[in-house]
């Protein structure tokens, strides 16, 4: 081996070690940057919430990054990284209602997404439990969420779970049957999962809301089993979709879109148009 070859690679190792026995600078701010540029590697939702715990990341930069990125997978994950340790009641606060229920908050964002318009700031969850999908409203760039709760422990799980959000998020302990329906006119985007069981009633606040919400509003309602009820109801021709159903209200008139069922194709041209609900 040539001596100066040799000697200079001595020099190189020797530089090398020097440099890496340096302390490591402390950077919280660029680590916490790092770390949202790779995000995406991360799939189990446990873990992330592990990361975000360990470089002290709060749940308003969470919610911060959420609303730069188009990405609804990335959206859900953080969100629910954020609500994995968090605990929700599973206890219903009436024999006609039904406990908090988990569901797949990948669709949620996806369809919210999807049927959002523009100028629709302001999300209402009606039933909203221990607060999931209200702090997910924010991290899909919703201004303002106000959440409806009946139930005392689900009202204090959400508060406890949202207080980093006292001026975005607001929560109400009430009886979606009895508020004061001007309560309904406060979003321009409101959501429901089916918080009654009986299908009667669930048909009478469907109504309820749609009659209060203010004009241009959506209202996304997950499990809309009780179609039969809510036609005899409003006298209206509502299509028996599977489940979800969206309904826009224009002009005092109510306008259905098929948002989702087992088979939905997001490309679907015919999922995108508004249809006029007939009168029966």
């Amino acid at each position: 081996m040539n001596i100066r070859n040799y000697a200079y690679g001595c020099l190189l190792v020797a530089l090398t070690a020097c440099e890496s026995s340096k302390p490591i600078a402390n950077n919280p701010a660029q680590d916490k940057l790092n770390f949202f540029k790779q995000a995406n590697i991360f799939f189990d939702d446990g873990k992330l919430h592990n990361e975000l715990e360990k470089l002290k990341v709060s749940e308003n930069e969470v919610v911060e990054f959420c609303r730069k990125i188009e990405d609804a997978s990335l959206k859900t994950k953080f969100a629910a990284a954020v609500y994995s340790n968090k605990n929700y009641n599973k206890t219903p606060a009436k024999k006609e209602f039904w406990a908090a229920i988990r569901y797949n908050l990948g669709r949620f964002v996806e369809t919210v997404m999807l049927i959002r318009e523009p100028n629709q700031k302001v999300f209402m969850d009606i039933g909203s439990g221990n607060g999931e999908k209200l702090f997910t409203s924010l991290c899909i760039g919703f201004d303002k969420a106000y959440g409806l709760e009946y139930s005392q422990e689900s009202f204090d799980e959400s508060k406890e779970n949202l207080k980093n959000f006292s001026k975005e998020i607001e929560i109400t302990k009430g009886d979606a049957l009895e508020i004061d329906g001007s309560f309904f006119q406060k979003a321009d985007f409101l959501y429901m999962y089916s918080p009654i069981k009986d299908d009667e009633l669930a048909a009478k606040l469907f109504k309820r809301v749609i009659d209060n919400m203010k004009d241009g509003a959506i209202l996304l309602e997950v499990r809309c089993v009780y179609i039969s009820e809510l036609r005899k109801l409003t006298k209206l021709n509502f299509p028996n979709l599977r489940s979800w159903i969206a309904i826009k209200k224009q002009d005092g008139k109510f306008f259905y879109k098929n948002v989702i069922d087992n088979s939905y194709n997001y490309n679907n041209t015919d999922t995108k148009k508004w249809i006029e609900v007939e009168p029966l």
